[in-house]
């Protein structure tokens, strides 16, 4: 949902993270400058608009305004048997759009053994945004979304610090840009996992050994 010239790799969003507006803002608006692209099919669209709450702009709704198209519904799903019965077709849609990762706060749900056997990863969106997102990105996505609040007005470095509370990680990879603003502290412990697979966040390439979402040559 970017322009393709300017994409290195796509990532599926889940549908927990597409329920999630600021989240799948953040991930959508950093997308173009950050060099990669993020979608999703009518599985994770349906889901998304289900759990939506009151007042809430839909997934479907945001996709009729940006003019983003869903992308094909994978096939086969049911031969990742390692993989959550839910997360299945998750993973299935992630293939059949050629995604690199799926962005989703449930990291658990997918099988190490179903991830590594067809090169996808699954990432938190937290970590993800931290590794892949650019300054450009990042400062594109906090206007962005800045813009929109109208009451309370809120600057890019009072939404920089307000991401805290959910986004401890990126804060803390661009907290230079904003040295006098103290992020909020976060409201929720941690996830157990934030990544599974084998493929690195930074060089995007499958390798035998990856920790925390990067291989040992990234790590370096």
């Amino acid at each position: 949902m970017t322009d393709p010239a300017r994409i290195r790799f796509v990532v599926l969003l889940d549908a927990n993270v597409l329920a999630k507006p600021v989240t799948r803002t953040l991930i959508m608006a950093a997308g173009a400058r950050s060099g990669y692209g993020a979608t999703w099919s009518q599985y994770e669209e349906a889901e998304a608009d289900r759990h939506a709450r009151f007042g809430q702009t839909t997934t479907s709704a945001v996709r009729a305004v940006t003019g983003g198209e869903l992308s094909p519904i994978g096939a086969d799903a049911d031969r990742f048997v390692t993989t959550s019965p839910k997360d299945r077709q998750v993973l299935a849609d992630a293939i059949a759009a050629d995604a690199l990762f799926i962005v989703t706060e449930d990291v658990d749900d997918f099988g190490r053994a179903d991830l590594e056997a067809v090169g996808v990863a699954a990432v938190n969106p937290d970590l993800f945004l931290s590794v892949r997102t650019t300054q450009e990105g990042y400062l594109e996505a906090l206007t962005f979304i800045a813009q929109r609040f109208k009451n309370p007005q809120r600057t890019v470095a009072q939404l920089h610090a307000r991401l805290g509370r959910a986004h401890p990680l990126i804060v803390a990879a661009w907290a230079s840009l904003f040295p006098d603003d103290e992020p909020l502290p976060a409201t929720h412990n941690p996830p157990v996992e934030t990544y599974r697979g084998n493929r690195c966040l930074s060089c995007l390439q499958v390798k035998p050994t990856v920790k925390s979402g990067l291989c040992s040559q990234c790590l370096a």
